[in-house]
């Protein structure tokens, strides 16, 4: 990490539907018991301040830095970026290239999360196109999707870049020495699938990846790998797919035609999904390329997703993230 002095996390009091009333009990609950590092909670100070009180925060590592904007959700980012240089992102993002916090984590928008990275922290050296990446679980464990929706249209070469970025996450971050690689794609053969596709299995079939070939969609969460890449578009679409069944079958439980002893048959299976399928288990996705850590938090965020995302940026500071992936990419 570039400070030498104890890591900061940076977050972003004012982001997301519910504001500093959900987002800094989130954070304040995320600081472990031995207090590892500070967090800076960037927003309106009052509105912060209020919420502090709230909780016993007297003796808690936790800085105000005061910021008279806010990026709203139907804003342009670019636009946004460069004329609310005194919002909560754009501080935040600023900070972290100074070296004056080693994370962001933010619920607002996230346009201008990967906006504001893009252009204040800059890319990874070997990297052209930072890619969201975000954890979803499998039968087998879990699975990292990339891209989840920064890039919409993509090359072969892009893919590519992802899969290796997938290949130093899932080593440094999930544990695992030898990460299989797949594309997602309509069928198993390497001629199926767009243009795109068929390139792109073309190019990681001669790399030094360990590509286990397409995966289809219906395969996806019986954990044929561990690192699945695909467009923006394409990715995006099935995480929301994915988050989504949870709730269908939740809404399934409540029809009035079941039989209470029916609709008891699904608690268990409820519980289960609620545990590990809900978007709140990782708490944000993390956008991989550029030269620091981004956490998006969802807009709904619920306290809960709130600390698990701060204790994703952690977990990524006290692993040096960064600068693995950029001797990874290199």
């Amino acid at each position: 990490m570039t400070n030498k002095a104890r890591p900061v996390i940076a977050v972003d009091a004012m982001g997301g539907d519910h504001g500093p009333e959900v987002v800094v009990s989130g954070a304040l609950a995320a600081l472990p018991v031995d207090f590892p590092y500070d967090l800076h909670l960037y927003g309106d100070s009052e509105a912060i301040e209020a919420e502090l009180a709230r909780h016993t925060s007297n003796e808690l590592p936790v800085t105000i830095i005061a910021c008279t904007q806010d990026i709203e959700m139907g804003e342009s980012p670019a636009s946004a970026i460069r004329s609310k240089k005194d919002s909560p992102i754009v501080r935040s993002m600023t900070d972290q290239k100074a070296g004056r916090v080693q994370a962001v984590v933010s619920a607002g928008s996230t346009g201008a999360m990967v906006a504001a990275s893009l252009i204040i922290l800059g890319r990874l050296p070997g990297v052209d196109r930072p890619a969201i990446g975000t954890v979803i679980p499998t039968v087998k464990g879990e699975l990292l999707l990339l891209d989840a929706g920064a890039n919409v249209q993509c090359t072969a070469d892009h893919l590519v870049s992802f899969a290796r970025m997938g290949q130093v996450f899932a080593r440094e971050m999930m544990g695992l020495a030898n990460p299989a690689i797949g594309q997602l794609n309509i069928g198993g053969e390497p001629k199926k699938g767009t243009e795109l596709n068929v390139e792109t299995f073309q190019l990681l079939e001669k790399s030094e990846l360990n590509f286990i070939g397409n995966v289809e969609g219906n395969q996806l969460m019986l954990g044929p790998c561990d690192v699945i890449v695909t467009d923006g578009y394409t990715g995006n679409n099935t995480l929301k797919m994915v988050e989504g069944f949870a709730r269908f079958m939740g809404a399934l439980s409540k029809r009035p035609d079941l039989t209470a002893e029916e609709q008891a048959a699904f608690a268990p299976i409820l519980q289960y999904l609620g545990k590990n399928f809900s978007y709140e288990v990782k708490g944000g996705a993390m956008l991989l390329g550029v030269s620091g850590i981004s956490i998006i938090a969802h807009g709904r965020s619920s306290a809960r997703a709130i600390t698990n995302a701060v204790g994703e940026a952690w977990e990524q500071v006290r692993n040096d993230l960064p600068a693995k992936l950029a001797a990874g990419m290199s």
